[in-house]
């Protein structure tokens, strides 16, 4: 288990602070899951320099080289998931009032795709974890340095000292939140974002593969 102070910053020789004042924002009322993002640049400096101003961002980033980087208190939330999916849409779960409140939002006329997303995650967030994906409020977020494939249109997979880190990181934060493999997940497959679907995939199958094996 980590070892933290009461400011929310953990004391360890594999991690390194740096804190982005930007990004972090109101206090994180509980810690239910974890979220796996990717840059989507190729390294680290680029991603923290771009944090000294911007407000997004997460609470975690592990460079090219594998260093684990803590850029936000653990007590404060990171605007890192954006406008969630459908939980039970998505897993063909819907209860049929669900079905028709979604199907309700979908279909309003004269407003935009972006107006009917933000209105799906205002219905979701009213909806308890695990019901629904988590969000800022409720979890912690980890970006990994990493870009898209230029031939496959898909995030490569991080590499060997990445997924050491990550794996290490992972571990310690399931034990001290008493959290599960099931509570991590990948950005891609439960928001809507500028970036692709594929993000935090691969990340999270080789940890998952990891601990099965």
């Amino acid at each position: 288990m980590l070892k933290m102070d009461k400011s929310g910053w953990i004391d360890s020789k594999k991690i390194t602070k740096e804190q982005r004042i930007a990004i972090e924002h109101s206090p994180i009322a509980s810690i239910n899951a974890i979220v796996l993002h990717r840059t989507g640049s190729q390294t680290a400096s680029s991603v923290l320099n771009a944090w000294k101003s911007k407000k997004e961002g997460t609470h975690f980033l592990i460079s090219e080289g594998g260093e684990i980087y803590q850029t936000a208190s653990l007590k404060k939330q990171c605007w890192h998931v954006g406008k969630l999916y459908s939980k039970c849409r998505t897993t063909s779960s819907c209860s049929a009032e669900d079905a028709k409140n979604l199907e309700k939002i979908l279909h309003k006329k004269n407003i935009s795709w972006g107006k009917k997303f933000r209105l799906v995650t205002k219905s979701e967030l009213t909806k308890s974890y695990p019901e629904r994906f988590p969000h800022n409020h409720d979890s912690l977020g980890i970006e990994i340095v990493g870009v898209l494939s230029k031939d496959k249109e898909i995030y490569e997979i991080p590499n060997k000292k990445q997924l050491e880190s990550l794996s290490w990181l992972l571990d310690e934060l399931v034990a001290t939140y008493s959290l599960s493999v099931k509570d991590i997940y990948a950005h891609g497959k439960i928001a809507h974002k500028d970036k692709n679907k594929s993000e935090g995939s691969a990340s999270l199958k080789a940890y998952t593969l990891k601990k099965a094996g």
